[in-house]
């Protein structure tokens, strides 16, 4: 369900049908302009996040990855601090900030002697928020959920996953930053046909704002950060 653990996943959802399989190619043997830059900021604490990238050829949903080769690197700035990426997978980098305040500006670059650098990749984190502990022991298929957050109305795009094993995985994106959603009576789908259980549920919220992305890159890169929090409670057929 959740974000990092998705975003890192070597099998994408497109390629299901036929398989799933994990191209790599050296960036040695690739331009800057036909590398996809997909660039993450998480946060799930006020003060603390972690930088995300994935590097693709043949656009966003590519199944080829780009390792960095030679003298080519991926480094962020934070609060003051520069750090160089580390590999995590094939074609997918992370570093992690801490002592961050509300507002810090990111920015990463792709250091490329070789070949184009990539340096105009900036955003700044959307505002933290607390998500409320939603009530525990409703039912799904009568009673309403409520979900509330605070602070609010910032004008972010906002999202909202829950998960479980007793329900199919809900999500709704796109939500006004109101404070508050509601998921109607019968909209979190049980599993178990005739014999729906009890279980806990997962509510995690997304704040989610857009940054800007180097043109030097493929067009289909981005450059998005994000406030994220989550919170437990159970739930009834």
């Amino acid at each position: 369900m959740f974000h990092r653990s998705t975003l890192a996943s070597l099998c994408l959802v497109g390629l299901a049908a036929v398989g799933c399989s994990k191209e790599t190619t050296g960036s040695s043997n690739i331009k800057t302009g036909g590398i996809a830059a997909l660039i993450d900021v998480y946060a799930e604490d006020d003060t603390t996040a972690t930088v995300h990238v994935e590097l693709r050829v043949g656009g966003d949903s590519s199944n080829t990855y780009v390792d960095l080769e030679g003298s080519d690197t991926l480094t962020a700035t934070a609060g003051g601090k520069t750090k160089t990426l580390s590999v995590v997978d094939s074609g997918i980098y992370e570093a992690d900030f801490s002592g961050l305040e509300p507002g810090t500006e990111f920015t990463v670059s792709l250091d490329r002697p070789d070949d184009t650098t990539a340096s105009d990749n900036s955003g700044t984190l959307p505002d933290p928020f607390d998500l409320d502990e939603p009530a525990g022991d409703l039912s799904r298929k009568d009673d309403p959920l409520e979900v509330t957050w605070a602070p609010a109305d910032t004008g972010d795009d906002m999202k909202l996953e829950i998960d479980g094993k007793c329900i199919f995985s809900f999500s709704e994106g796109g939500l006004a930053d109101s404070g508050a959603y509601t998921v109607a009576a019968g909209e979190l789908d049980s599993t178990g046909n005739d014999m729906p259980e009890s279980c806990n549920l997962t509510a995690e919220l997304t704040r989610t704002k857009e940054g800007s992305a180097d043109t030097a890159f493929d067009p289909e890169s981005h450059f998005r950060l994000h406030q994220v929090r989550s919170a437990k409670f159970a739930s009834n057929p």
